[in-house]
């Protein structure tokens, strides 16, 4: 069975890391440059309208995540969750989340 893992981390560069150790374990998943609504909405220079320009920049600041989200066998997901836990320290080096779902029906070549 097919498992969808999400995944919500600060932006840094030990982050980039560990997307590289996914994809040269054989992973592959969607990446997406998502900012923290609490940063967003206490900003000074916050608009009702977000610019994507402006989330999508290569930046690294406070307030930045990238959330992910990998479809993996379900007999490759434990790996796949401890190498996010080895390289966020269990979320206490890099803040963060992860949480899986079944996925009941996937057509594709994930």
């Amino acid at each position: 069975m097919k498992k969808i893992l999400f995944s919500v981390l600060e932006r840094g560069h030990a982050t980039d890391e560990l997307y590289s150790d996914i994809i040269e374990s054989g992973y592959n998943g969607t990446l997406i440059k998502t900012q923290s609504l609490k940063h967003i909405l206490h900003n000074d220079n916050f608009k009702a309208v977000l610019s994507l320009s402006q989330i999508a920049e290569d930046t690294h600041e406070a307030g930045q995540n990238a959330t992910i989200f990998v479809i993996v066998d379900e007999e490759k997901l434990e790996a796949l969750k401890e190498m996010i836990r080895t390289h966020t320290g269990n979320f206490s080096a890099i803040h963060g989340a992860m949480f899986v779902l079944p996925i009941h029906d996937f057509e594709g070549s994930f």
